[in-house]
């Protein structure tokens, strides 16, 4: 449920922002944002996730982080991916219609 909330919050903010930048500034600067802010959470999650790393460095960090480490991880991973995932859906939509 919290997963569904995350992406519905994450859809809704995408749309205000790219609406207001849109239509106030350029969409040009809409697909910016947009496209930034999705980018930017796609990476923070792909770093929670590991990655970016090596297989002997995951097998490390593996052997020596908790239970509790790891389901915070995953959790906070995907709760950034899919709210990401709107921003980017959002910034290909607006290059789709605008170009």
């Amino acid at each position: 449920m919290i997963i569904i909330r995350k992406f519905i919050i994450g859809t809704t903010l995408a749309v205000i922002i790219a609406l207001v930048l849109g239509l106030f500034s350029d969409w040009a600067l809409a697909i910016k944002v947009t496209g930034g802010i999705g980018v930017i959470l796609f990476l923070l999650s792909g770093i929670l996730t590991g990655s970016f790393i090596s297989g002997d460095r995951a097998r490390a960090n593996m052997s020596v982080e908790t239970t509790e480490d790891r389901r915070f991880r995953n959790k906070y991973s995907s709760l950034l991916f899919l709210f990401g995932l709107p921003f980017l859906i959002t910034a290909i939509i607006i290059i789709l219609i605008t170009k």
